[in-house]
Order: structure tokens, then sequence, then C-alpha cells
């Protein structure tokens, strides 16, 4: 169980760089309404204001134009994104066969190549009157992410429907579906950072079985709701918790469930240093079993940490987990063309019997005493400047330790995570019909190994990773 967890935190410290980050840019909004991304976009593909409220109200802008029978037959509401250039890898202490010349068995690793980064095929739109859409396909590719990771297979990545304002009230809306989560502190899918993603969204404690990351894409079910102005917001979420990561489910009405919840307000100041400030606080709480049986003839018995010959739909003993944080926004300047300031802070708990210990059996050491909870605590902080539609400056930092190990068999440091990322993004093109920008951008990232992984003396595995890529959508 140790290689294994050694093994996992170098795949953690090298995937917090290489991860793509999908993201939504849709300029067939742009053509339907004969207005440039812009009008939604601080700098695509982030949300401005107006954006975020055009989003709330499915995407619909409550006049004339909004509904499909009123379109030219030629309008077709498709977008296509994806990312060409070329990056380069590098990848300290990687494990490697010993020889007289390095004893240690210990390398650097480095690659660069030409290449491109995924392809997200997107359609979005109003249906009816308060009835939204949002289809989004990842699409397989034998070659995609710079040649430097593994094919990237195809899948629906998002596939949901939003009823709004029932009841004739921006305070009530219903989306049905497959999709992220509408309102992450920040969202991953609209991140500017291309190689390093929000790091809270993703961590997990060492030794954990929990699969549920706040930045994937789950089924569920949505409440969310907005005041006129869109400045007060509130989401409650009730998810399939491990739908995205483990092929079996528990045996419960919801299937390994996870409920979310997020409120924000936000408030122009009226002043010239700091234009606004938004607030909010967030947080998550599921259930995952940590017992199942087994299909028959398997070899080994149900490992409900992995679901590797369980059977579905008779997974029990459920165990629960949580998350709870605050964010903070502050955007000086202006709130057209900001210096924006975020950041969010998560504590982290997972209950004992979701712990696998040094034997690799989940709830237990490995000298037989049973695991307790694991805690841990991180945040980032994202500056980023937007002086004009066509430039954007982002400096992203992310750091999360180990409050508690979950297991005595882990060393106290073990899993905690560094990262940093620097980009320039250039607008080539920002239009009604398409965008592209260019995008120079370097992140490194690192996790702390167990104890005894490495020779005295040297730190965590670091990741670097260097882009100069263009990216764009039609």
């Amino acid at each position: 169980m140790g290689r294994r967890v050694t093994l996992v935190a170098v795949l953690v410290a090298v995937g917090a760089v290489l991860i793509p980050t999908s993201a939504n840019a849709i300029p067939a909004f742009a053509r339907k309404y004969g207005v440039a991304c812009s009008a939604c976009h601080t700098n695509w593909p982030r949300l401005n204001r107006f954006g975020i409220a055009f989003r709330d109200n499915g995407y619909r802008m409550n006049r004339e134009r909004d509904n499909p029978v009123t379109q030219s037959p030629g309008y077709w509401p498709i977008a296509f994104r994806s990312t060409v250039g070329y990056e380069y890898n590098s990848n300290t202490l990687t494990p490697v066969a010993p020889t007289a010349s390095n004893p240690l068995g210990l390398a650097t690793t480095s690659t660069g190549t030409f290449g491109f980064q995924g392809l997200d095929i997107l359609t979005a739109g109003a249906i009816g009157e308060q009835i939204g859409f949002l289809l989004v396909v990842e699409a397989q590719l034998a070659s995609a992410n710079f040649n430097t990771n593994a094919p990237q297979g195809g899948d629906l990545e998002s596939a949901w429907v939003v009823f709004t304002r029932l009841f004739e009230t921006p305070y009530l809306n219903i989306r049905v579906g497959k999709g992220a989560l509408n309102d992450l502190p920040n969202d991953q899918h609209r991140s500017y950072q291309l190689t390093q993603s929000y790091g809270i969204y993703f961590f997990q404690a060492p030794g954990s079985a929990i699969t549920y990351s706040p930045g994937d894409n789950y089924g569920g079910v949505e409440i969310f709701g907005h005041n006129e102005l869109d400045n007060f917001r509130y989401s409650v979420a009730l998810l399939n918790g491990s739908d995205a990561s483990v092929p079996w489910w528990s045996g419960t009405v919801v299937s390994n469930p996870t409920v979310w919840g997020h409120l924000q307000y936000y408030a122009l100041t009226g002043g010239d240093f700091l234009a606004s400030i938004e607030p909010g606080v967030f947080g998550a709480s599921g259930w995952q079993p940590t017992k199942g049986l087994t299909t028959q003839g398997a070899p080994a018995p149900c490992d409900p940490s992995t679901g590797n010959n369980c059977v579905s739909g008779t997974g029990s003993a459920m165990a629960n987990f949580y998350r709870i944080g605050g964010e903070l926004h502050l955007q000086f300047l202006s709130a057209v063309n900001p210096l924006t300031l975020d950041g969010a802070v998560e504590f982290g708990s997972d209950s004992a019997p979701l712990i696998v210990g040094g034997n690799g059996i989940l709830g237990q050491n490995a000298d037989g005493s049973p695991t307790r909870d694991a805690h841990w605590l991180g945040g980032y902080v994202e500056l980023s400047y937007t002086p004009n539609p066509d430039w954007t400056f982002a400096f992203l930092y992310n750091r999360v330790v180990m409050l508690q190990q979950g297991s005595s068999d882990y060393s106290p440091a073990t899993g905690n995570y560094t990262g940093y990322d620097f980009l320039v993004r250039y607008n080539i093109a920002f239009s009604s019909r398409a965008s592209a920008a260019f995008q120079a951008e370097f992140s490194q990232a690192s996790t702390t190994l167990v104890q005894g992984s490495l020779p005295p003396g040297m730190g965590p595995p670091q990741g670097t990773s260097v882009l100069l890529a263009i990216d764009f959508a039609y």
C-alpha cells in the first residue's frame, strides 16, 4: 500500500500541472444576439456579471430574439473549442531503474511537444419561455494534450435542462441532468489557467476512498436562485457524488449521495479604488459505501475503496465526508476592466471508515488498529488584471496541508500540495463570430510523498509546465 500511495502522490504532483481544464465559451450566443463576446466575458472564458445573469436566465436576454422560432433557419447554436501550440513539461525525482551512475534511481524527465489540447463541442440555448439547456461533448482523441498524456476518451461531459423563474420568481430555478456545479467560488470550467487547476477542487487526503471533487461534472438536481439584480445568489444541489469515477454505486435511493450548497452576495461599493466586493460560503456533505457484495467468480473480494470486483447497487455501510469553506472576491479600479483578487479556503474531513491504511484495507492501519478521521485545510489566491478586453495577466497560488492523517501509516506531511501559475493572455480575435487568444503560461506543482519514499534531505517531486498556445473557439 505504501508504494500505491507513493505512486498516487507522484501522479497528483504531475497531474496538477498537466491536467487540462475544459472551459465553456459559446460564440454562437454572440452571433445570435449580434453582440461581441465581451458582452458576457471580462476576458473569455471568464464571465462578467452580465454573463452570469444571462446563464442564470437559461441563456436568455428576455427579449424578442430568445426563442428558437424567432431565429433564422440557418442559425445553429454550435461552438467548438480547442488549444493548439507548444507545451514543455519537466518532472523531478522520477523513479527509474538504478544504475552505477544513478544509484538512487531518481531522474528528471522532460518533454517538449507541438500539438493540441482537447476538443469541446458545445451547444446551449433556450428551448422555450422558461427552459434552457446545455450539451458539451468532449471528443475522443488519440493524441490530445500535446502528446504528453494518455489518449483522451470521448464523453458527453454535460447534458442538462434548466427551468427558470418558476412561479414567476428568479429565486426558484431547477436544473436537472449532468454538468459542472453552477456556483463554485471560481468556475473551474471557465478558468484562465490551462495547465493548473484550483487545488482544493480536486484534493484527496492520502488513503481516502472519496472520489467526489467539486471541479468535476456530476449527475443530479440543483435548485438555485437570485434576486432581480443577480447580486444575491444561492445554490443547493443533490448529486450522485461518485458517478464520474467509481464504477459501482451504493444501494440507496440516490447513489453515493452528496449535497452541495453555496451562498454569495455581490455589491458595488461606488468607490474609485475598490469597485466591488463579493463574499460567500460553500460546503458539501456526502456518503460513500464501505461494504459491498463481490461479483460472482471474481478473483478477489469486493474492494470498496476502488469498486473493483464489487456488484453495482450493493454498496452499504455508508460513511460520511464533508467540506466547508469561505470565499472573497474583490475588484479594484473598475468593475468593467478590473484588477481582481479572488480567494477561497476550505476545510475537509473524511471519516475513518473511508481511509485505506498501509495494508490496503479500508478502515484499518497496517498494524491492525483502526484508522481515524482525516482532516485537511487548503485554499487558493488568484490575482488577475484585465486592463482592456484584449489583455489579461493572472497569477494563481494553491496550498493544501494535512491537519490530521487518517492512517498512522502516513507521515504528517504526506499529501501536502503546493502549486502556482503565471499567465499572459492576449485576444487576437474577439468578435460576435469567434474568439482566439494567445496564451503564455508557466506553472509548477509539488506533492509531499510518504516519509521514506525519497532519500533524506530531498524535497517533494516537482512538475513544471510551460505553455505557448492559441486558445480558440468558434
